[in-house]
């Protein structure tokens, strides 16, 4: 058997002595370092378009180059513009609206539902303008939903409000509101491009309202409403149906508002 000592001579006593070798050093060997996976050509495109957008350099409203422009200007393919144009959108920097094009989106809308308030009054403490369009005003009749809701009997007469609201230049929601005629014959119809309801109902008609009953759900876009939206039929949209109450339990109105859900959100505090 090999000796594990190596014999040497002390050059004092001239005796043999055995030395322990060194110990032996242990190299691990680490597997080699993934590469890097290769950023995708709709990632360059998205990230460049990206920087220029939350740097600044595209204000809110500015509309992009057509997809054609930036295809010849990144040398890539349309398909390869949409991706990237696709990722902005979900992202919300950006805004496609169909046959006109993109356009930098500004920052979401968010209202608070610790307070009962309209849309324009909500917005309006942050500087940002609500335009109404009146799509349709008169006589109707109270639909399950409504009737449900206001806890009066289906097909019950009610004036039928319908409208599309804009916030920043931008569609936001369409809305249709069931108002019972007692509350609904006396505002004027130029008001209601004015004013949200609750507004109108305190500093016109003297009346308190008291509170409201909400409903919040996704669901898909109708054709109607992503025409009106200026989305692509069944994409996600938030709806939000309120029926709102007097002081003293009556009813006055009952509305279903349909939002961009890639514009609008609700912010909710609560205490425990």
């Amino acid at each position: 058997m090999t000796s594990q000592y190596k014999a040497s001579k002390d050059r004092s006593t001239g005796r043999s002595t055995r030395k322990k070798p060194a110990p032996a050093v242990r190299v691990v060997h680490s597997a080699p370092l993934a590469a890097a996976e290769p950023i995708t050509l709709h990632a360059r495109v998205r990230e460049s378009l990206r920087a220029r957008i939350v740097g600044g350099e595209w204000p809110v409203q500015h509309q992009l180059p057509t997809e054609a422009e930036l295809g010849a200007s990144f040398g890539v393919s349309r398909i390869t513009v949409r991706k990237a144009l696709a990722d902005l959108a979900a992202l919300s920097l950006i805004v496609r609206v169909q046959g006109k094009g993109s356009f930098v989106a500004p920052a979401p809308v968010r209202q608070e539902l610790a307070r009962l308030q309209g849309l324009a009054e909500a917005l309006g403490r942050d500087g940002r303008e609500v335009v109404t369009e009146i799509l349709g005003f008169g006589a109707d009749l109270l639909e399950p939903d409504a009737a449900r809701a206001l806890a009066l009997p289906e097909g019950s007469p009610c004036l039928l409000l319908q409208t599309l609201r804009s916030a920043d230049a931008r569609p936001l929601s369409t809305n249709r509101t069931a108002l019972v005629p007692a509350v609904g014959r006396r505002i004027r119809r130029d008001d209601l491009a004015r004013h949200d309801l609750l507004t109108l109902y305190e500093t016109r008609l003297g009346l308190r309202v008291e509170r409201a009953v909400v409903g919040i759900r996704a669901e898909a876009a109708s054709p109607d409403q992503a025409r009106a939206l200026g989305l692509r039929a069944r994409s996600p949209v938030l709806r939000v149906d309120r029926a709102v109450f007097a002081t003293d339990g009556q009813p006055l109105h009952f509305e279903s508002s349909v939002y961009r859900a890639d514009a609008f959100s609700f912010r909710l505090e609560l205490a425990r």
